[in-house]
């Protein structure tokens, strides 16, 4: 008898976010900043405030939901291991912001970064949002940074970021003039 070696295959969904939502965006939110973050932030905010500072911005976001503003779960087989979070009228003459792209540490390396900026084009273009797509990343967050250049962001402006954590982060601003290049999975 021969036996599959393989590992089963997961499901992945990607869902719109919920008010429901706010404990596990919260969650993998802080959890994405605690490896992310790391240096970035400080400690004692990424270990002592950054859970309650976070379930009180995802409790104003996500309990009076506005009209300019989306949010998509990924979730693998029933459990949250992603999320985005869009804004169309942050920036207009940048197109879209991508406030928030974040994967669960397990969850990173198989591709579920790219499926939510395909995710995000595709939210704008079924909104008739702005096609353009920007965000913000801080100068040291190396990670980030190859990632959104490896999926064609360039870089068009630079600032010092007011950071959560009280401190004060060099940031660059990345864009795609037209997020339809995203859309492709």
């Amino acid at each position: 008898m021969r036996t599959n070696d393989t590992a089963p295959a997961r499901h992945l969904v990607l869902r719109p976010m919920r008010a429901d939502d706010i404990e596990v965006v919260a969650a993998l939110h802080v959890a994405s900043w605690q490896t992310a973050y790391r240096g970035i932030f400080t400690d004692v905010y990424l270990d002592t405030a950054a859970e309650a500072e976070r379930r009180a911005h995802w409790t104003r976001r996500l309990a009076s939901p506005q009209p300019l503003q989306t949010g998509v779960i990924a979730e693998q087989d029933g459990v949250a291991v992603g999320f985005l979070y869009l804004i169309a009228d942050a920036d207009p003459p940048r197109g879209t912001l991508l406030d928030n792209l974040h994967v669960a540490s397990a969850a990173r390396g198989a591709g579920l970064g790219r499926r939510l900026l395909a995710r995000a084009a595709q939210e704008i273009e079924a909104r008739g949002w702005p096609s353009g797509l920007h965000l913000w990343v801080f100068d040291a967050n190396s990670g980030a940074r190859r990632f959104y250049e490896r999926h064609g962001a360039r870089i068009v402006d630079r600032t010092v970021y007011a950071s959560a954590d009280g401190g004060a982060n060099a940031a660059l601003c990345y864009a795609w003039p037209d997020a339809a290049v995203l859309r492709v999975e």
